[in-house]
């Protein structure tokens, strides 16, 4: 995943990294985040070519000027299926910073390994987040695998 620029956030390597990653922030990623087009490119250019090892759900943070804040938060290894508790910790994480002024929104993205077709449980997923973190991220859910980094559009987060 080398290249030009900061290196790419990856998950490809098994306990290649522990905890929060800590954005090299490049022009590129300070320009404010203030449409979904933007914010499709900033999950593009973090997560850069390759594929994933492990399916993981990754949180990039916004100030009040719609900055990136300098660390991303990857948690790793997450069911194939959602697990309410963890959606309820993280609300309540996630609602307690937001409320003490540490962000003023988070973004969310479920990275896995295969092709980029979404599948029902990525659906579940983004459905899932959308509806425990919906308060402290207005922005939709991305979806990276080794295709590509894409968007959950509206419709794909309909219950079939």
């Amino acid at each position: 995943m080398a290249g030009p620029g900061p290196p790419a956030v990856d998950n490809f390597r098994p306990g290649a990294r522990d905890g929060a990653d800590f954005l090299a922030m490049t022009p590129e990623l300070e320009t404010p985040v203030r449409s979904d087009a933007d914010l499709l490119a900033v999950w593009q250019r973090l997560m850069g070519p390759g594929g994933f090892g492990r399916r993981s759900i990754w949180f990039v943070f916004l100030d009040e000027d719609d900055r990136l804040q300098r660390v991303i938060m990857p948690i790793d290894d997450v069911p194939e299926e959602p697990d309410p508790q963890v959606i309820r910790n993280l609300a309540t994480i996630f609602t307690e910073l937001h409320d003490d002024g540490q962000f003023a929104s988070t973004a969310m993205l479920l990275s896995r390994p295969g092709p980029g077709q979404m599948t029902g449980a990525d659906r579940r997923w983004a459905r899932a987040l959308r509806a425990g973190l919906g308060r402290v991220s207005p922005w939709p859910v991305h979806l990276a695998t080794t295709d590509e980094v894409r968007v959950f559009a509206p419709d794909d987060l309909i219950a079939a």
